[in-house]
């Protein structure tokens, strides 16, 4: 189960994403609000903006064989707080993840760290019962993007079988952004990561202790 603010916020789990798929693993992403304030659409109204963001999502979604989810918050307004932590709760009570992914707990965007501390208090409140009826009480790995300045052991996934899944999100959101950035420099940052890794694409996620097993189960 991958969490994320913004249809776009996925691409640095992308290969992950769809090496799991690819091995016959449910995948699920899910997005907390449809980023309908993006200052890229102009004075398109946000109701039109979120239409367009859902559409992206599901296309993104169907690259990396994930099922979808959009949560009903706003752009710009999350908090962290209970009410998205308890819809996170319920969705993580129906699916049963092993895993989750998400942003990491000190980045700029105030929704992208909302997200994390979202998630954090979602993977207690999911064990309780008379908060999501059947809880889901198995042990859940929480991976988040990394920092340099977080001192938390880094995780790195080779995704060098599913490089050309993730240049196709990439590429795809570069498209309709018309992001500076080109495909080159997205490259140039995945074989750095595999570099440190020993392999030839990578991408890299942070946990708060030590993993029990050599990548993302």
């Amino acid at each position: 189960m991958a969490v994320f603010a913004h249809p776009d916020d996925e691409i640095g789990a992308a290969g992950t994403l769809a090496l799991h798929s690819g091995k016959g693993d449910r995948v699920l992403l899910v997005w907390m609000t449809r980023g309908e304030l993006a200052s890229q659409f102009g004075d398109l109204p946000p109701e039109e903006v979120a239409r367009v963001r859902e559409g992206h999502g599901a296309h993104v979604a169907g690259l990396l064989g994930a099922e979808h989810r959009f949560l009903p918050f706003q752009d710009s307004l999350l908090t962290g707080g209970r009410e998205e932590a308890l819809a996170l709760a319920r969705l993580m009570a129906e699916f049963r993840p092993d895993v989750v992914v998400t942003w990491d707990p000190w980045d700029l965007h105030p929704d992208h760290r909302s997200t994390y501390w979202a998630v954090l208090s979602a993977l207690k409140l999911c064990r309780i019962p008379k908060l999501v009826g059947e809880a889901h009480r198995r042990p859940v790995r929480l991976y988040h993007y990394p920092r340099e300045d977080l001192s938390r052991p880094w995780i790195y996934v080779d995704t060098t079988p599913t490089q050309e899944v993730a240049e196709a999100v990439f590429a795809f959101y570069r498209e309709f952004y018309r992001w500076p950035f080109n495909l080159e420099e997205f490259r140039a940052r995945r074989r750095l990561l595999g570099r440190k890794a020993g392999v030839g694409f990578a991408e890299a996620f942070q946990t708060e202790t030590p993993p029990a097993f050599p990548a993302l189960p």
